[in-house]
């Protein structure tokens, strides 16, 4: 009986750590690959150069499936964790429709500005679920109370609609709430 593997991706601010991990958790291979430094174009404002996080995560990806000697149809899944309280703006095309803010720019936290070409927000954990697997979901563990319209007793989005309108967010615009730990995608 052959082993079955699963892969854990860690991406922070600075880089993006993957590793192979066997049924016994024990580290099989790993890479890290850095993120390129943010950039601020004015006092405030800290942002992704291009599309970094997901550049990142493709070349530690690609780095991994070459070190790792085992056999890939034995990788049974994949556990993503990405840069907690970024905000993320995308296009109906699943592409970036602005630099993604990290964490310490203040616009991450202030309240939401709708524009056509934004077709949905999220944190980065929902945009490289897409990029992986063509799936609008996200995990409800990374929607912070402060910047997404969740309710914390349900962990989903909140029906309050006095509340939830106070982020002016559209409700399409958001991505649909799965548990952590939940599949998002079989």
């Amino acid at each position: 009986m052959s082993s079955k593997y699963i892969i854990g991706v860690d991406q922070g601010t600075q880089s993006t750590k993957v590793v192979i991990f066997n049924e016994k958790g024990e580290v099989i291979c790993s890479v890290a690959e850095p993120l390129r430094p943010v950039i601020s174009r004015r006092p405030g404002y800290v942002e992704h150069p291009d599309d970094d996080l997901w550049e990142s995560l493709k070349i530690a990806l690609r780095k991994l499936m070459e070190k790792f000697s085992g056999d890939k149809k034995d990788i049974v899944g994949l556990g993503l964790c990405s840069i907690r309280c970024c905000r993320v703006f995308m296009k109906s095309d699943g592409s970036l429709a602005a630099p993604v803010m990290n964490w310490m720019d203040i616009r991450a936290y202030q309240k939401y500005e709708d524009s056509p070409e934004i077709s949905y927000t999220c944190p980065p954990t929902g945009y490289l679920t897409y990029r992986l697997t063509g799936e609008l979901k996200d995990t409800a563990a990374n929607q912070f109370q402060w910047q997404f319209p969740i309710d914390v007793d349900t962990w989903q989005w909140s029906k309050d609609e006095e509340y939830f309108n106070s982020f002016n967010i559209p409700r399409e615009k958001l991505l649909e709430l799965k548990m952590p730990g939940e599949i998002l995608v079989m």
